[in-house]
């Protein structure tokens, strides 16, 4: 490219400043419907005037409570290796798989509702301090791919599964 070098990083830095200015945008300005923290009745009570008019205030209580995540229907496979004394795994204080759900020695299996974004919390114990091996898919309702990971421990396994919130239904 001929030219003056003056002119040449002007047109470049042009080019650049047309690139990155909406990227600019779409970081620095967040949309109004984002709250910085989950809405309590605390929090909603406290926003609003000082009037108190009990239809806005059941209106506001309707709304948190609609607010609710979308869920997916799954099944919980869970492989361990021994089979472990006690096992768990739960979402959001709910319990999905106990060792109640055993279907052969060491394969747990049930099939449950998920939040979506909602991590899965897995704990298992065993009464040796031997190593132990769990692994656990979750396997979505009209998707090929499961989600999985392995665990391995001790005398205790504590662990999360992240569910995104990136799926589709």
């Amino acid at each position: 490219m001929k030219g003056n070098p003056l002119l040449r990083f002007a047109v470049v830095l042009l080019v650049l400043a047309a690139v990155l200015w909406p990227v600019f945008r779409l970081t620095l300005h967040k949309s109004p419907a984002v709250a910085s923290g989950p809405l309590t009745n605390s929090t909603v009570t406290s926003a609003s005037p000082t009037t108190d008019n009990s239809s806005e205030s059941s209106a506001s209580n309707s709304a948190l409570g609609s607010a609710k995540k979308p869920t997916l229907r799954a099944t919980l496979l869970l492989h361990a290796a021994p089979s472990p004394q006690h096992c768990l795994i739960s979402q959001s204080g709910k319990n999905l798989l106990t060792e109640k759900d055993q279907i052969s020695p060491g394969e747990y299996r049930t099939a449950v509702e998920i939040t979506k974004g909602d991590d899965l919390l897995i704990s298992a114990d065993w009464g040796d301090e031997e190593p132990h091996a769990l692994r656990l898919e979750v396997l979505v309702h009209g998707y090929q791919t499961p989600l999985e990971k392995s665990f391995w421990g001790q005398k205790t396994v504590e662990d999360t599964l992240p569910i995104p919130e990136s799926f589709l239904p």
